[in-house]
């Protein structure tokens, strides 16, 4: 097992720095995903409604269930794209997150270091 040096302030000031620059462009990137997110849902949304018109327009006697799963089938693309976008604004989120309980445990570590000099 090898020794890990033990951080100084300046260490954690430079740590601090960086975890907030990457949390900026972070943050930056969380507005680009949700938008995107939107938009694909709002397209499956659209596409699924104009879907279940040509499946009612067809005039067959279809259960509620049977037109919901022609209507699926014909949109599932949609709904995949729209899923995905939705997970990966989710992701961008997490990281979020975990940035700034790093930043924070940072801070706290700064703060103990300042106190033992």
């Amino acid at each position: 097992m090898t020794a890990v040096d033990p951080l100084n302030p300046a260490q954690v000031a430079y740590e601090i720095a960086r975890l907030t620059e990457l949390l900026e462009e972070t943050t930056y990137q969380y507005r680009e995903d949700i938008r995107e997110a939107a938009q694909e849902s709002a397209k499956f949304k659209g596409s699924y409604a104009r879907a279940m018109l040509v499946v009612i327009a067809g005039n067959r006697k279809l259960t509620v269930a049977e037109k919901e799963a022609l209507t699926e089938v014909e949109v599932n693309g949609d709904r995949i794209i729209a899923e995905v976008m939705e997970a990966k604004a989710k992701a961008t989120k997490a990281s979020l997150d975990s940035l700034r309980v790093q930043i924070d445990a940072l801070r706290s570590l700064g703060a103990n270091l300042r106190v033992q000099v």
